[in-house]
């Protein structure tokens, strides 16, 4: 019964906002408990213990070595986790697999968060995980979520430009998001709002989401004119719209792909161009700040060259690895 579970033994932090209960078709799940304010901090965890090597190198010595160093308190909260909420480990390998996520800190590639695991996925969450430096993670609500409401992210960044049968493939596990529900119209046009937002992407930052050229056999871009002048840096286009649209449009993705939001107006030279940048601006979504802006296309600016150069620059310093969903 899931009185007695295990999850319920698992030690939450003081006044935390939300509880773990079962979740219909998702095993268990972390629920809010109160109405949380979109950008506020949900959770803030720290690895239980971390492993240096790589997942492909991991083996159940590595993780047994770091277990032992763990305080008995920490040894019987990693007891408590359950296969899919309900079987057994039958291996510290599968463990790590199911309960851990890639850091940036020098000291671990992997750490394993009893917490942070218990969230469930969704291609379209309501809140993530950015990238932090160091053996912590955080989740942040990046929508306003209702008390009782299931709490979400989306478990890997880059599924947010991938169709739903690329994300599918990837889980290995069937999502029942309104972006993943076949035979819908939202369905379809998320399907191509996402491809979209992959190209544009790609034209703006000249690689694909690896941080690589795109040399599959079916690219982002088709046409290799528009192809090399991406990976040329020769396009420069941003915009937050389809995002909005898709559902997607957070804080942080407003920082990563779109410009700043103060002043864009300041990026133009021309003053007919600034005068459309901010009445584009005034307006209260990005689409129709982007109906509005839209007689900018194709339109010159003696800053584009400039612009040119500076992600030219961006892109050496950066090193080519660009993650634009961080």
């Amino acid at each position: 019964m899931s009185v007695n579970h295990p999850y319920r033994s698992l030690q939450l932090p003081r006044n935390a906002a939300f509880e773990l209960m079962p979740s219909p078709g998702k095993g268990w799940g972390a629920f809010a408990t109160r109405p949380i304010q979109r950008g506020s901090l949900i959770l803030r965890e720290r690895a239980l213990f971390g492993i240096l090597e790589s997942p492909v190198e991991i083996m159940e010595c590595d993780i047994f070595a770091a277990f032992l160093q763990l305080s008995p308190i920490q040894k019987r909260q990693l007891g408590l986790l359950r296969k899919n909420g309900s079987g057994q480990f039958t291996s510290l390998v599968d463990i790590l697999a199911e309960n851990s996520f890639d850091s940036r800190d020098e000291s671990l590639s992997h750490g394993l968060f009893v917490l942070g695991s218990r969230f469930n996925h969704l291609c379209l969450p309501n809140a993530r995980v950015p990238i932090t430096p160091g053996p912590f993670i955080e989740l942040h609500a990046i929508k306003d979520i209702e008390a009782g409401e299931e709490i979400y992210f989306c478990y890997v960044a880059d599924l947010k430009v991938k169709t739903k049968h690329e994300r599918h493939e990837f889980l290995n596990f069937v999502c029942n998001c309104k972006a993943c529900l076949p035979g819908t119209l939202f369905q379809e046009l998320s399907d191509l709002r996402r491809r979209l937002i992959r190209g544009m992407l790609y034209i703006t930052r000249g690689v694909d989401l690896d941080g690589e050229i795109q040399t599959s056999q079916s690219p982002v871009i088709v046409n290799p004119e528009l192809k090399a002048a991406a990976e040329g840096h020769d396009i420069p286009l941003t915009s937050n719209c389809l995002l909005e649209e898709e559902g997607l449009l957070d804080d942080w993705a407003v920082k990563i792909v779109g410009v700043s939001v103060g002043e864009p107006a300041a990026l133009f030279k021309s003053e007919y161009n600034r005068r459309i940048v901010k009445l584009a601006m005034a307006q209260d979504t990005w689409l129709k700040k982007f109906q509005v802006a839209f007689p900018l296309y194709g339109r010159a600016d003696p800053a584009d060259l400039f612009m040119t150069m500076l992600q030219r620059v961006n892109q050496v310093y950066s090193g080519g690895a660009l993650a634009p969903w961080t």
